[in-house]
């Protein structure tokens, strides 16, 4: 890697840790993440790369795009919303792809940690437990794939905060899987 890919690498997870924040912020203030927030970002990261790297930094943001794009699986799963995928994908686009792993991995850590407080602090942890454990066995015995429907909505929580977690506990990892 040539010096200037370093230099832009350490930028771009500082440039991910902003993006990630300011989706948290809009995450919490109107349960959504704006396209005037990741799309541009996606943009900015795509060209500068290219202008500062060539050709080598335009792969490196793209593949970290495309990476980002992988967690559409959680979309399709009705795990997360579009918003959370696009904050995903501009980060990508920004950090670099082992980057954008290792914010997903740990964003879902986050988050599992966040659903069990919020279950607990609720005293809904039986229903809930319940209700996924039927949608897998409907979708292990029926064989057919249905986007899961929570109960209620009262169970709700900032999946862009535990986003915003994650991109800090990658940066403090340094960008791997593991601490």
């Amino acid at each position: 890697m040539n010096p200037d890919m370093a230099a832009m690498e350490t930028l771009g997870r500082a440039a991910a840790v902003l993006i990630a924040c300011c989706g948290a912020a809009t995450d919490v203030t109107s349960r959504k993440i704006y396209n005037k927030l990741t799309f541009p970002s996606m943009a900015a990261s795509l060209l500068l790369y290219a202008a500062l790297s060539g050709p080598e930094g335009f792969f490196y943001s793209a593949a970290g795009l495309l990476t980002g794009l992988t967690f559409g699986i959680l979309w399709l799963a009705g795990m997360l919303k579009a918003g959370d995928i696009k904050l995903y994908m501009a980060i990508g686009a920004a950090a670099g792809r082992r980057f954008v792993l290792a914010c997903g991995l740990y964003s879902i850590l986050i988050g599992g940690a966040a659903a069990c407080a919020v279950m607990l602090s609720r005293k809904t942890g039986r229903a809930a437990i319940r209700s996924v454990m039927l949608y897998f066995s409907r979708l292990l015995y029926t064989r057919r794939f249905e986007m899961y429907q929570p109960a209620s909505e009262d169970g709700y929580f900032s999946f862009g905060c535990c986003i915003a977690g994650g991109a800090f506990a990658a940066v403090c990892s340094g960008g791997r899987l593991l601490f």
